[in-house]
């Protein structure tokens, strides 16, 4: 049976007025998740309130 688990992360974004560079620091934020090997699930409209989720694995 597969097992996770989960984190919360506050990815709302640094504050700027350029959108474009907004959006690069949110990627590059899900990317450094992504390679930890989170997988977002949840997010809020201001992504205030991010859930991740990845699998557990038990051979460790």
């Amino acid at each position: 049976m597969k097992k996770y688990e989960y984190m919360t992360v506050d990815l709302s974004a640094e504050p700027s007025f350029n959108v474009h560079i907004k959006l690069e620091r949110y990627i590059e934020k899900l990317n450094e998740y992504g390679k930890q090997g989170w997988r977002l699930i949840s997010g809020t409209d201001d992504w205030k309130y991010s859930i991740f989720e990845r699998e557990i694995d038990d051979e460790k």
